[in-house]
């Protein structure tokens, strides 16, 4: 989660709960979808009823929080799913815009850590300065060195469970008469936003990314330090980072300065997948800081990378199966594609399987890998969105494993960012360093064996 922005006086009681009004609240946010869904297939597309639409869908997330606000933040970076003025509008969601009520956040803090924010720290901001999905963010100061205290919303644990147990109900109707395993995705997806709720975990991983960067790229990545004496299961205080966000960073910063801060993008999630082993699985632009060259000795193309709640790992013989698809599509190998598809298990019927309009698809994944220079814009983003449709013919004839969706959502959030930086340079490079990378996962402490991959 960001620690970027400058608060708003905006408080909620509460997050939307219970069954009947996380329902009402939720056919709310598909009717606009719906609506600006219908207006770009007629051509009626107006940029300032799509701006309102955008905001009606950012109150109605920011209030229900959950995984509700999780997809809005996804929606809010991938271009050319939604109108540019509605991607606009969303973007307010990876900071989120109103958090709990102070007396709220206190009381937390205090059942988590035995003593009120004024007593623990020299001084605490009442205001948040970003209030997302499970948690919000304050300033304040511990032992004199300034800090980030990431703060769990009451109860959000069960709000969670009443959305999945809908989403389970939805998935098992749309895997009817596919290969597609509907429950077993939506049970990962679960297990995967239950882990991002302990807040414990997530100060673990913090500690295994921050150690693994620290020796790769110590002056390119930054992860907060963890202050542990002021952390729990439901608190959360890192060490402060300052940088810009995203956009701001994007306003201010040239096509070089961009790019580098692209190629240090694509280092990290590369890397992290195909040698760590484990990756941060929530890539949207709220959860990265742009430090100036100045600030920290921070060096050109440096990244602060926040908010590790969302981690997964991954078994070695995944990693290798995907490793061999990525070296065949790079090779233009259609042979060894087709056998590396298949070791994969995404091939339930390989008699029905269309390999060739996969290869495509993977061929227009692996595009920026495939020569030095490739340059990264929204028309290359936009050119994804055909594999997606009915038009695929193997919508219905794949079995999509479980780590295959946090891998995919990785590579599609790392481009999405990377069309949003323009950025530009030798990413084949990257991809080979990291393919030929020797395999190291990421060693983490034994009560967290729970969260590996399969």
């Amino acid at each position: 989660m960001s620690q970027a922005g400058d608060g708003d006086d905006g408080a909620l009681d509460g997050i939307t709960r219970g069954w009947g009004r996380r329902a009402w609240s939720t056919g709310r946010v598909a009717a606009s979808a719906l609506r600006l869904a219908g207006r770009r297939l007629v051509g009626r597309a107006d940029g300032a009823v799509d701006g309102r639409i955008g905001d009606a869908l950012v109150r109605e997330l920011d209030q229900m929080k959950g995984l509700a606000m999780k997809v809005g933040q996804i929606l809010s970076y991938f271009d050319g799913v939604l109108p540019p003025e509605t991607h606009a509008a969303l973007r307010r969601l990876q900071t989120g815009q109103r958090g709990v009520r102070f007396d709220v956040v206190a009381a937390q803090i205090e059942a988590a850590l035995g003593a009120s924010p004024d007593a623990l720290f020299d001084d605490f901001a009442r205001a948040p300065i970003a209030a997302a999905s499970i948690g919000q963010v304050h300033r304040a100061r511990f032992e004199g060195r300034p800090v980030a205290v990431k703060v769990q919303y009451p109860d959000v644990v069960e709000t969670f469970e009443a959305d999945f147990a809908r989403i389970g109900r939805l998935a098992s109707l749309a895997s009817l008469a596919t290969a597609v395993d509907g429950p077993a995705l939506a049970a990962e997806l679960r297990a995967r936003v239950v882990e991002e709720c302990d807040y414990r975990r997530e100060a673990r991983w913090l500690a295994a990314f921050g150690a693994a960067w620290a020796e790769a790229l110590p002056d390119a990545v930054i992860v907060p330090d963890v202050i542990e004496a002021r952390s729990a299961g439901t608190v959360l205080t890192t060490g402060w980072c300052p940088g810009d966000d995203f956009y701001s960073f994007v306003e201010r910063a040239d096509p070089a300065q961009r790019s580098a801060v692209g190629l240090t993008l694509a280092r990290v999630a590369l890397h992290s997948f195909f040698a760590l082993g484990a990756i941060n699985a929530d890539p949207h632009p709220g959860n990265y800081l742009f430090p100036r060259a100045k600030q920290a000795g921070a060096a050109d193309g440096a990244v602060v990378l926040l908010d590790f709640g969302c981690v997964r790992r991954f078994e070695r013989a995944y990693v290798d199966g995907e490793r061999a698809v990525a070296r065949a599509v790079l090779a233009d190998d259609r042979a060894a594609f087709e056998a590396a598809v298949r070791a994969t298990g995404m091939v339930p019927r390989p008699d029905r399987f269309d390999f060739a309009a996969w290869f495509e698809m993977l061929a227009w994944q692996y595009r920026p890998y495939v020569a030095p220079g490739f340059r990264f814009d929204a028309a290359y983003i936009r050119e994804g969105a055909r594999f997606n449709g009915t038009r695929n013919p193997n919508l219905r004839r794949v079995a999509l494993p479980r780590p295959w969706i946090w891998w995919m959502r990785l590579v599609w959030g790392l481009h999405a960012v990377l069309g949003r930086l323009q950025a530009q340079g030798d990413f084949r490079e990257i991809m080979v360093t990291a393919l030929d990378a020797q395999w190291c996962p990421l060693a983490v402490c034994e009560a967290d064996s729970a969260g590996a991959g399969d």
